[in-house]
């Protein structure tokens, strides 16, 4: 009896070890993807600065990043907060739509005829386990702020997926700040959701828009 007992808190302490080194295992991948994730979007942002391109190719080739890059159904969510509740099936998807191109005409407008930056790396810890926050700072030369500490919130639900869902600068969060603004024109507009579909047309009329029946 006494045998059985110690043999089975051998097997417990070496199942209780395989599972501390896998479940490290497993977040260090979800570290090391998340890192990757930023770095190659930061080699393909720096890919179209350099290349002579048409300010509606430029566009197009930023959108192809935000959906290849970011989760950007988490962002449209998070971004309308309680709001997301109440729209309708095709307001969300329009929203969804209108979101993902307001982030690349805004990238491709704000980014200018910059075409050299570097990141250097600072740490990459997890949030949990489905969440690791990327940090480091941006060098853009030649310009009036040359260093900008970056934050870069990246969701990694399995270990093989990673997905940026928030970009804060010196400590301000992109995410939040469109989700206040966001808020705002709903409240405003006696919590209607098309108001703010209605919103962004008025202030982005070159973007693809939803058409009425």
């Amino acid at each position: 009896m006494i045998v059985y007992s110690k043999l089975s808190l051998l097997l417990f302490s070496v199942c209780m070890l395989c599972g501390i080194f896998i479940n490290d295992a497993a977040l260090a991948s979800k570290t090391d993807n998340a890192v990757s994730v930023v770095n190659e979007l930061l080699d393909e942002v720096l890919t179209i600065q350099k290349t002579e391109l048409s300010i509606e190719q430029r566009r197009s080739d930023f959108l192809k990043l935000i959906y290849a890059y970011f989760d950007i159904n988490i962002i449209a969510k998070a971004s309308t907060g309680p709001y997301w509740r109440v729209a309708t099936s095709d307001e969300k998807e329009h929203y969804t739509k209108l979101i993902s191109e307001l982030i690349a005409d805004l990238t491709s407008s704000q980014l200018g005829d910059i075409d050299n930056f570097s990141f250097d790396f600072q740490s990459s810890i997890p949030k949990g386990e489905k969440m690791v926050m990327v940090s480091g700072n941006l060098f853009v030369p030649n310009q009036s702020i040359t260093k900008i500490s970056v934050k870069w919130r990246v969701s990694t639900p399995d270990s093989d997926i990673a997905k940026i869902i928030d970009i804060e600068f010196e400590n301000i969060s992109m995410l939040v700040a469109q989700k206040e603004e966001n808020v705002a024109i709903i409240r405003k507009n006696g919590g209607v959701f098309s108001a703010l579909i209605t919103s962004i047309a008025v202030s982005y009329t070159h973007l693809t828009l939803p058409t009425k029946a």
